[in-house]
């Protein structure tokens, strides 16, 4: 009877473990096909993941071809642009060192052609039987020769202490115009003066006045000078 009842309370032990095994192992299967499941939707979403990676860089490469041609274009028109402008300012400075030399080449004329009426100037001042004068435009003596000094009776050292007016009579050379302008044309004015030289004898002569016969300077020439008292006798 024990043994009976010993029996009895095993087989239902043993039913009860076998319902627990069945339940534990349907959980089993069921956490396997979960995880199953879960693994299938990772490898799923990866390879979406990895398509649009491949998508997403295949459109990339395209943009970088599409741009880098576009950057080849691009360069290649500024390097024509930049040699376009390149060969214009070679020329522009080409012409600016062309005029550079043309205006070398006029200032090295004019100045030739200065010292050549200067040393023209000279022998004339030199050479000439008239007496001579040039003055500037207050008309100071800037420059007379020998008969010129010897007819105002004064020396080549004190000559730029005095206006030509100082050893005229009467302001007969008036170099002002009937306007009150004064002339800057190169037209001579010419007629007779009285002049008192520096020791007070009067002479009178021959003028030619020219003003402005180069920029700022005027040119006075005297000539044919006689005493004046040989005129008043003359005239009596």
């Amino acid at each position: 009877m024990e043994i009976t009842k010993f029996s009895s309370q095993l087989f239902a032990a043993l039913e009860q473990v076998t319902v627990h095994l069945r339940r534990a192992q349907n959980t089993l299967t069921d956490l396997g096909r979960s995880a199953l499941e879960r693994t299938q939707r990772l490898h799923e979403a990866g390879r979406a993941k990895a398509n649009g990676l491949r998508e997403l860089l295949a459109s990339s490469l395209d943009a970088i071809v599409v741009t880098s041609g576009k950057i080849s274009k691009f360069n290649s028109r500024l390097f024509a642009a930049l040699e376009q402008v390149t060969v214009y300012l070679r020329g522009k400075l080409n012409t600016l060192r062309e005029l550079r030399n043309s205006a070398f080449e006029k200032t090295r004329r004019l100045q030739e052609a200065r010292r050549a009426r200067e040393n023209d100037l000279r022998e004339l001042l030199a050479s000439s039987p008239n007496a001579i004068v040039v003055t500037n435009l207050d008309r100071q003596f800037v420059a007379a020769n020998p008969n010129a000094l010897h007819l105002f009776g004064i020396s080549e050292t004190n000559i730029r202490q005095f206006t030509v007016d100082a050893f005229l009579l009467g302001g007969q050379l008036v170099y002002f115009d009937a306007n009150g302008l004064p002339f800057i044309s190169r037209e001579g004015k010419h007629g007779e003066c009285q002049i008192r030289r520096l020791d007070g004898r009067l002479r009178l002569a021959e003028y030619i006045f020219v003003a402005n016969f180069v920029p700022f300077r005027h040119l006075f020439i005297f000539r044919n000078d006689r005493e004046c008292a040989r005129i008043k006798r003359a005239a009596a």
